[in-house]
């Protein structure tokens, strides 16, 4: 059963004309002309403001033409400025029976994906239902209840945005700071349609997970008692929503670990069916059991954007950030700490990660790289080379040198010989601090004078303080 008792801690915060039939000839092709030219000048409006729009119809993604074009017909969105910003979805799946109808509910799971067109990957944060957070009063203050009671108090308060406003308010102010771009309601019988139309996923349990009074509807005595053994376990619609649900002889740490499973599972089916490429045509199917405010014309990007980022995917839960507390009123609740909060979400949704706990993986791409060393610190690239490697970059990919000018730098680069690889140049300027400004593509002079087979070079200048980044001893290695 739901436990709908309130937590009462209460905190108090400040707050036409036609053409004249005997016109003569030149007068015909004086129109003539001046329709031409209105045809034109409508068509390369068309095409400035097309470029401009797509930004927002296509994150990610948008129409984007050759940069030459850009300095012929100004205005017109080139290649340089493409959108790069990262996006966050917050998505949330309601707990609502069939019998509720559209009434106002509480959320049974709650996660926020951030998705980086830069570096091509996604992230997945797991938030606690349980997690005790501050709710913004409507007259001011705040008061203190579960994070899974904040969309119905927004719906039934009639707060500014409703329970999508309210959540972007808790969720934008600390201990998470995170501001929410789109969102994604969806409840149980959609989720059990888009598993059923896949086709069923196959979920690797580790753990076997019982719950005799299982139940959809909650009814006296409707149960569906659910039984998973460990192994790879194929399901359906209803038996997936049971297997994240089920909070018998378990927690909610437990669920959001299972519903992480799940995810992933539906994100391996639809990779092995390609159903990205049907994008369109499988949203105008579910989205009436969706709700969300990404429209129509957004789709396709969305579809595009997914398509880039499906193969690096890293999922994490703020379970680990929180502590068991039971309330005056007798409600267990769990308690978020703030500053491993902090470093969780900053693995996960700041452009330059930390090496907090949660440091996201990313898979990169087959890219030569040479790192070269410009700071003058004997040794410094070849310990910047054991440090990537660290991080997950391949060491055949990877080989450090001396500085190709043979010049002192006081500014750390990354150099992109052809210009045509992004995801590796952001994904090396985030593991070595190195400003994403500073990642640019290569002079005709710089090309012609780096040697050595590499696609990216990494100038170590003398601004970023590596010894502290790698914090590893100084070795004395030849050639870098």
């Amino acid at each position: 059963m739901r436990d709908h008792r309130p937590i009462r801690s209460i905190s108090v915060s400040t707050r036409k004309q036609t053409p004249d039939p005997h016109s003569t000839r030149s007068h015909r092709a004086i129109i003539g002309a001046a329709i031409l030219l209105f045809a034109v000048i409508s068509a390369y409006l068309g095409l400035v403001i097309i470029t401009r729009v797509s930004s927002i119809f296509f994150p990610g993604n948008p129409l984007t033409l050759p940069s030459a074009v850009g300095k012929v017909l100004p205005g017109v969105s080139t290649g340089d400025s493409a959108i790069k910003d990262r996006i966050n979805i917050l998505v949330m799946g309601l707990d609502r029976r069939p019998s509720e109808g559209q009434a106002p509910t509480r959320t049974d799971t709650l996660f926020v994906v951030t998705v980086d067109p830069k570096t091509k990957s996604t992230g997945i944060l797991g938030i606690p239902r349980d997690g005790l957070v501050d709710i913004p009063g409507k007259s001011g203050g705040t008061f203190q209840d579960r994070v899974n009671t904040v969309y119905e108090n927004g719906e039934l308060g009639n707060y500014d945005g409703g329970g999508v406003g309210l959540m972007k308010q808790v969720l934008g102010a600390p201990p998470f700071n995170i501001k929410i771009d789109k969102y994604v309601l969806i409840d149980f019988k959609g989720f059990e349609a888009l598993i059923n139309d896949l086709g069923g996923i196959d979920v690797d349990v580790p753990d076997e997970v019982y719950d005799p009074y299982y139940s959809e509807t909650e009814k006296p005595g409707d149960y569906l008692p659910q039984h998973f053994y460990p192994g790879k376990q194929h399901m359906d619609g209803v038996t997936a929503l049971a297997y994240s649900r089920i909070r018998f002889s378990s927690d909610d740490l437990d669920r959001i670990q299972r519903q992480q499973r799940v995810i992933f599972a539906v994100i391996d089916k639809a990779k092995s069916l390609n159903v990205l490429k049907n994008a369109p045509s499988l949203w105008s199917k579910y989205k009436d059991t969706i709700k969300t405010d990404i429209s129509d014309f957004q789709i396709p990007g969305y579809a595009l954007l997914a398509n880039d980022v499906k193969d690096n995917v890293h999922a994490v839960s703020l379970g680990s950030a929180t502590a068991p507390y039971t309330t005056a009123q007798g409600a267990a609740v769990l308690i978020f700490q703030k500053d491993m909060v902090k470093k969780m979400v900053d693995s996960l949704f700041v452009d330059a990660p930390g090496s907090g706990p949660a440091q996201v993986v990313v898979t990169p791409e087959p890219v030569k790289v040479q790192v070269q060393n410009g700071a003058g610190v004997e040794g410094l690239a070849a310990r910047i080379v054991s440090y990537i490697i660290g991080k997950g970059y391949p060491a055949n990919d990877l080989n450090p040198a001396n500085v190709f000018d043979g010049a002192a730098h006081t500014k750390s680069e990354i150099i992109d010989l052809d210009g045509t690889h992004e995801k590796n140049g952001y994904l090396l300027a985030s593991w070595l601090k190195i400003p994403e400004s500073r990642y640019r593509t290569a002079t005709p002079a710089e090309r012609a004078a780096i040697t050595g087979g590499a696609s990216i070079v990494v100038i170590l200048g003398s601004d970023t303080n590596f010894a502290q980044l790698i914090q590893s001893p100084t070795t004395s290695v030849p050639g870098g």
